[in-house]
């Protein structure tokens, strides 16, 4: 019998959208369960990122055609994983990260780094013509780098433990191992001097200087573990998907097969004041939390306590959560037992999610915090009826 523990994902390279979703008619995918109403009542920052987009892959500056003929997708239906307002295209690059044992895939979008981004529901020429770039130049560089290549990732997610990662508002020490991993065979490869110095340094700022690079690659990691899930045939009734779309939050689980549980998106509880106004939650990054990391572990990750308003537990003992798990292959600083992931849906009351505010027109306003008490009031017949 296969274990969690027995799953070794590597990041195996990159791939387009279309080429994972095998739809023919025109699609956009977006984070959480099936949005609930009709376009027009979207927020403004996931209207305007909604109609770039679909102006940029079909070419059609008539909003009413597209509106009527693109079909909109949750990602994790396709074991996608997208950040906050992350609509995806089918020209969109997508990270591979594949588990040799069982061959199970999951994908998720390049991260944009800082500053003005889709996912933060933020639209310009810079930014379109960045998506572009990722088709025209580095895609190619990429899969030829990575057709010698593939990178492990629970041990880059065991340093960045020891380095004070939580691997969700904080993934900076494992974007450092994995931007040095790949540098090496990177310059030895030969491929930097394919490039022009324009190209050279739009390259570096995509992977090299963006502190955020390891985040979606965890994220695409967790859709291999929701798979495992998924097929188990034990009583336990894993949680197989959870995301938030701004209106509704919610998760499949094992008896529930494709059925999404849902109850109302909330608005996530900033650390610090914020007086503009921000979307409910949204994006698919709860992930995290589900497969034992983010605001599970977030005495982990010091620099992050004031930022989130975290207060630690004086005691070490008080870490310890309420939630269940299997043991997956690493350890927390200062632990003799395996670090737990996965969560059954009665598990979700007891969990604390880690998420980023976005402003209701777009742009990041700083992080945020949730808490799984809103399915307190599901009723065990909800949750596996």
């Amino acid at each position: 019998m296969i274990r969690a523990q027995d799953l070794a994902p590597q990041v195996v390279g990159v791939i387009l959208a279309k080429d994972v979703v095998p739809h023919e008619t025109p699609w956009l995918l977006h984070p959480g369960p099936p949005l609930p109403g009709p376009l027009e009542a979207l927020y403004p920052a996931q209207q305007k990122t909604l109609k770039a987009l679909m102006a940029w892959e079909y070419g059609s500056d008539d909003e009413s055609d597209l509106t009527q003929s693109v079909q909109l997708l949750p990602t994790q239906d396709f074991h996608v994983a997208a950040p906050l307002v992350g609509w995806v295209s089918p020209s969109m690059l997508l990270w591979v990260v594949e588990d040799p044992l069982t061959h199970f895939q999951g994908y998720a979008p390049l991260n944009e780094g800082s500053g003005p981004s889709l996912r933060m529901g933020e639209v310009s020429p810079a930014i379109l013509d960045r998506q572009d770039w990722l088709n025209q130049v580095f895609a190619p560089v990429l899969s030829e780098l990575f057709d010698d290549l593939d990178i492990a990732l629970w041990p880059i997610i065991q340093q960045a433990l020891y380095m004070g990662d939580e691997l969700h508002m904080r993934s900076v020490a494992a974007s450092l191992v994995f931007q040095n991993l790949l540098m090496r065979p990177f310059l030895a490869s030969g491929l930097l001097g394919t490039l022009n110095l324009t190209d050279q340094m739009l390259f570096f700022q995509v992977l090299w200087g963006n502190p955020m690079v390891f985040l979606n690659i965890f994220m695409a990691m967790t859709q291999i573990y929701f798979q495992y899930w998924a097929e188990q045939k034990a009583s336990a009734n894993r949680i197989t998907a959870i995301g938030a779309n701004g209106f509704t939050w919610g998760f499949k689980s094992q008896d529930g097969g494709d059925h999404w549980q849902r109850v109302s998106a909330p608005l996530a509880v900033p650390g610090r004041p914020i007086e503009s106004p921000f979307l409910p939650i949204v994006g698919d990054s709860f992930v995290c939390e589900v497969l034992g990391f983010g605001g599970r572990i977030l005495h982990n990750a010091p620099a992050l306590w004031q930022d989130m308003g975290y207060l630690p537990p004086k005691l070490q003992d008080r870490f310890r959560s309420d939630v269940g798990g299997e043991e997956l292959p690493v350890m927390l600083p200062g632990e003799e037992t395996w670090l737990l992931g996965g969560g059954r849906p009665r598990d979700l009351r007891h969990m604390t999610f880690d998420t980023a505010c976005v402003a209701i027109d777009g742009g990041f306003l700083g992080p945020g915090r949730v808490d799984g008490s809103l399915w307190d009031h599901i009723t065990r017949d909800e949750y596996y009826g």
